[in-house]
């Protein structure tokens, strides 16, 4: 009985989680119902790339999923690195799995390697694991966001208004000039 108990509980609080956004800041624009105007020569991916929105949910399927941000973004060639890279990682857990050797035994004890002639070779593929592991991870996130910044910011530059600036005479018919921006849209 407890244990179906938990079981139900535990069933509505992972969809209660995963049926919203985990997010640590609010958005204050509705995205659902705001229609910008598109330039004419923008194609879908470039539009859907600037609607991109990188989120707390996407870091947790970024912990889950190896190369999930640059799969997102586009990126597939660093996303198949990083799937690649973290396999590794996990290949090395697995090796050590293989030759029964506790992960946290390795890690933090100290005595272990008096027992175990194999112990540094073993302690070195653990860290090298766990790197591989964690770093996939952070570079996925980092990067990630990085190469989104950039791919949206040259969209925008491919798209926006053309700003002149010209020199022109003071109304009072002195000899100066004074600098007078203005903004031309080409359509």
């Amino acid at each position: 009985m407890l244990r179906s108990g938990l079981i139900i509980f535990a069933l509505l609080f992972a969809s209660n989680i995963f049926g919203q956004d985990v997010d640590i800041y609010n958005k204050h624009k509705n995205d659902n119902f705001n229609f910008p105007r598109i330039p004419a020569g923008m194609t879908f991916d470039e539009f859907e790339l600037l609607s991109t929105r990188l989120r707390m949910q996407d870091m947790i399927g970024a912990m889950v999923v190896p190369g999930f941000v640059h799969f997102k973004i586009k990126e597939k060639k660093y996303g198949w690195w990083l799937v690649g890279i973290r396999a590794a990682g996990y290949g090395g857990l697995a090796y050590l799995s293989y030759r029964n050797k506790s992960l946290m035994n390795l890690l933090f004890n100290p005595f272990a390697k008096y027992i175990d002639r194999h112990y540094t070779s073993d302690i070195i593929v653990a860290y090298t694991s766990l790197f591989l592991i964690g770093g996939s991870f952070f570079y996925d996130w980092f990067h990630g966001r990085w190469k989104l910044h950039r791919k949206q910011n040259k969209i925008r530059y491919k798209y926006a208004p053309l700003i002149q600036l010209s020199y022109a005479p003071l109304p009072s018919g002195r000899r100066q000039a004074y600098l007078q921006a203005g903004i031309r849209i080409n359509f």
